[in-house]
């Protein structure tokens, strides 16, 4: 008897908590009690969903679910782990560690892997929305490796990690959101019923840190005086 259906109906389950749960953390104060507490639920559903999302695409290949669980890893695993790093100037141990390096450099090659299956049209499911993942996931190793090897080197400030945080956590949430609109918003049309929330929380990403940056600018004359 095969276990599919019953690994599709924890994901599914996961899913739906997730992005029910999701929205909590992005709406309550950050460092409060309920922030935390929403987003260590969020994690926990989410390590189900990718858990149940790796062992369904190990029994049956598909690019495009390979993409979203490799790009959702990444995004979980190096949102949560950047709460760890925040000062790798002052401590050796806020630097990153191997289980840092092995996670990402493994994404980074599954993201090569569906980029090579897209481009020679060996990819099982949406190639569009496949590539777009493809080029989330390869972009954050990238910038992440990069941020191993030169930890204090340019952008680092000692805010870094929030807008990192916060970048990386929104696009944990646009994941489930982009898998959870495509497979149930059937009234929106391809790829955009899968892209709609990408494209939305990329561009709350953006004027978030913007917002913050410029915060943090202000209040640094502020400090000095």
């Amino acid at each position: 008897m095969s276990i599919y259906p019953a690994l599709l109906a924890v994901h599914i389950a996961a899913g739906l908590g997730t992005v029910l749960i999701g929205i909590a953390p992005v709406l309550t104060r950050k460092g409060s009690r309920l922030h935390r507490l929403a987003g260590r639920i969020f994690a926990a559903l989410m390590a189900v969903l990718l858990a149940a999302a790796w062992a369904m695409t190990a029994i049956k290949m598909n690019t495009y679910l390979l993409a979203l669980s490799a790009t959702a890893t990444l995004t979980l695993f190096s949102g949560l782990r950047v709460l760890g790093r925040k000062r790798p100037d002052l401590r050796r141990a806020d630097r990153a560690t191997v289980l840092d390096w092995g996670v990402t450099l493994a994404i980074a090659g599954v993201g090569l892997l569906v980029l090579w299956q897209v481009l020679t049209g060996r990819n099982v499911g949406p190639a569009a929305i496949s590539l777009a993942l493809v080029y989330s996931a390869l972009g954050m190793s990238s910038w992440d490796l990069w941020r191993f090897l030169r930890p204090t080197d340019w952008p680092f400030s000692p805010e870094l990690w929030r807008y990192e945080h916060l970048w990386k956590m929104l696009g944990a949430y646009s994941a489930v959101l982009s898998a959870f609109s495509g497979n149930f918003l059937r009234f929106l049309p391809p790829p955009w019923s899968a892209l709609w929330p990408t494209l939305l929380f990329q561009t709350l990403t953006v004027i978030w840190i913007a917002v913050l940056v410029v915060q943090s600018r202000r209040r640094l004359p502020a400090a000095a005086a």
